[in-house]
């Protein structure tokens, strides 16, 4: 676990010789310092949402259905996997979350598009929009379970969304060249539910100067039980953390060299840049048709990426539904099967109708291996 910042014996952090980019870029031209390297590609294809509920209605049709097959499945699935009810319900809430974002983009986009095509003033509508999709982005990590990054990628299925950072006057060229160098850092303790903070780690770090690829490896090696990772794209070194752990290292983190590469003496605050967000609503100014423009751009690139986000949770939802149920054994699955079959063959259309909201939230993964065997 990486660590707010707690009481450290070291002197106060200075602000020494890193100096900080900040906002000296636009939103478009940090997008793109930190898209360059990473060639992404845009896909527009959506993929359908996955539901793994079961529900059955008390309806006269369902109480003449034989409960027992059922039962033994919902029994046999009780042997599932630590945390995977805890693994569904965050992958159901990720894709609710894009459902609605996704929604209020939309909304939004055409109130930009309508506003810009007449060269009106911003109507009251327009910035009640402007102000939904602040709100909503705002909530992005509580709301979204943890399954999408500010880049609205998804998270790994075995993990949380991470938050990606470069570490001011580090790059490739800087490991490079300078010499034999020792960088030490101290990065901050994190609080824990119980109102306690966890102490900080410290870690040091020798650069030699002889070649890219071993530096990153001691860097990787060094920060990797800190939970922090390390990766190279082009000639930038971009490190990523869990989101949660992005606020306490964002302000407490400090490091010292030897006057090589970073400075002496003191440790000083090391300047993290975090990766640009896909979308900047707070940033945007919808009084004038620049500001307009800007966010309709951000809009319009941020879309795609929404679709993929959505498109690979269901996939990750669909096999995470599938181990969570397993296959009932092939007695049972007949039995379900005949039961089944035995009663819709009698039964009247409004019986029939009053099974089917029932079925509506059948996943069809669930269903197959039901009746698998």
């Amino acid at each position: 676990m990486l660590p707010a910042t707690s009481g450290s014996t070291t002197a106060a952090p200075q602000r020494g010789l890193l100096t900080a980019s900040g906002d000296a870029l636009s939103p478009a031209a940090q997008r793109a310092a930190w898209s360059a390297s990473a060639g992404e590609a845009l896909p527009t294809a959506a993929a359908p949402r996955a539901e793994v509920s079961v529900a059955r209605p008390a309806t006269p049709l369902a109480a003449h259905v034989d409960a027992a097959p059922l039962r033994a499945a919902e029994t046999s699935s009780g042997a599932r996997e630590p945390g995977a009810q805890l693994q569904l319900g965050r992958l159901q809430q990720g894709l609710e979350y894009l459902d609605r974002l996704a929604a209020a983009m939309q909304r939004l986009k055409g109130g930009l598009s309508d506003t810009l095509a007449r060269q009106a003033a911003p109507s009251p509508a327009l910035s009640g929009q402007v102000d939904q999709l602040r709100h909503l982005w705002s909530q992005r990590s509580r709301d979204a379970g943890g399954r999408v990054d500010g880049d609205l990628q998804p998270a790994p299925e075995d993990g949380a969304a991470r938050q990606r950072f470069k570490l001011r006057g580090l790059d490739l060229a800087v490991l490079q060249q300078g010499g034999r160098e020792t960088l030490r850092l101290q990065l901050p303790g994190q609080p824990l539910e119980s109102g306690a903070t966890t102490k900080p780690i410290a870690v040091a770090v020798t650069l030699d100067g002889e070649g890219s690829q071993q530096q990153l490896q001691s860097l990787m090696k060094a920060l990797s039980p800190a939970g922090v990772t390390v990766q190279a794209q082009g000639q930038e070194i971009v490190f990523s953390v869990a989101e949660s752990q992005w606020p306490a290292l964002r302000d407490g983190m400090t490091l010292r060299g030897e006057g090589r590469r970073f400075p002496s003496g003191q440790p000083v605050r090391a300047l993290l840049e975090p990766a640009p967000e896909a979308l900047q609503p707070q940033r945007w100014d919808v009084k004038e048709a620049a500001g307009q423009r800007q966010a309709l751009g951000q809009l319009l690139q941020a879309q795609p990426k929404v679709t993929k986000a959505r498109e690979r949770l269901s996939e990750q939802l669909d096999a995470a539904a599938g181990r969570a149920a397993p296959a009932l054994a092939p007695a049972q699955a007949g039995a379900l099967a005949e039961t089944l079959s035995r009663t819709l063959s009698g039964a009247e259309y409004s019986d029939v109708g009053a099974l089917l909201p029932a079925l509506r939230g059948m996943h069809r993964d669930r269903v197959q291996q039901l009746l698998a065997g």
